[in-house]
């Protein structure tokens, strides 16, 4: 099964150079083969590439960054880190998963393989245990949508669709509860409750 999740941008390594207005986006290169498994090479795309160095280097989780390539706007970097980055890497090993992208510009994005729904779960403890705001964002198999949805009733179903393409789940959020109840012609308890049973029936289908 994939698994994506999402992290603010201050929970990942990199973040303070992130959020600079010349950096658009910086993406992990796993396919690069490394001798360690501590995801050394990333892409970075924007200007001002000195300026994004100079924050880097005060960065206390990077011990040592290197540009080892430039093409059109973007640059190729190989880091040495001391921590932050090992928390993916150790939740990643403990649950014998395999990671398949990592990539930030509003928000840090990965992207998981697990062989298990048991493995899934042990990825989400230990990144439950640190504190940290992950958040599963989809979970699919490769063949298909992985969860079956028959035992939600059409009025959660048109809930949780509702507020999934109306911005509810955004960061920011792009519509109130309220303004969701509104738009369904409901009362607010009526539209918390079929969220909240909603999403507790996915949570059990997908993760339990």
């Amino acid at each position: 099964m994939i698994a994506e999740f999402s992290l603010p941008v201050d929970d990942f390594v990199l973040g303070n150079a992130l959020q600079l207005d010349e950096i658009k986006r910086i993406e992990f290169d796993c396919k690069i083969p490394a001798r360690t498994d501590s995801m050394p090479y990333f892409w970075v795309w924007g200007s001002q590439f000195d300026q994004f160095e100079t924050v880097v280097d005060q960065e206390q989780a990077i011990d040592s960054v290197v540009a080892i390539d430039e093409l059109d706007g973007t640059r190729l970097y190989r880091a040495t880190w001391r921590a932050r980055v090992s928390y993916l890497l150790e939740a990643t090993k403990r649950s014998n998963g395999v990671i398949r992208g990592v990539a930030g510009d509003t928000r840090w994005e990965f992207e998981l393989l697990f062989e298990q729904r048991e493995d899934l779960v042990t990825f989400t403890d230990y990144y439950a245990d640190t504190g940290m705001e992950l958040e599963l964002e989809r979970l699919y198999s490769l063949s298909g949508t992985l969860a079956d949805h028959d035992d939600l009733t059409p009025a959660q179903r048109e809930t949780l669709i509702t507020a999934e393409q109306k911005g509810f789940y955004d960061e920011p959020r792009s519509i109130t509860m309220e303004e969701l109840a509104d738009e369904l012609g409901v009362s607010l308890a009526a539209v918390s409750g079929r969220l909240r049973r909603g999403t507790s029936k996915l949570i059990r289908k997908t993760l339990l």
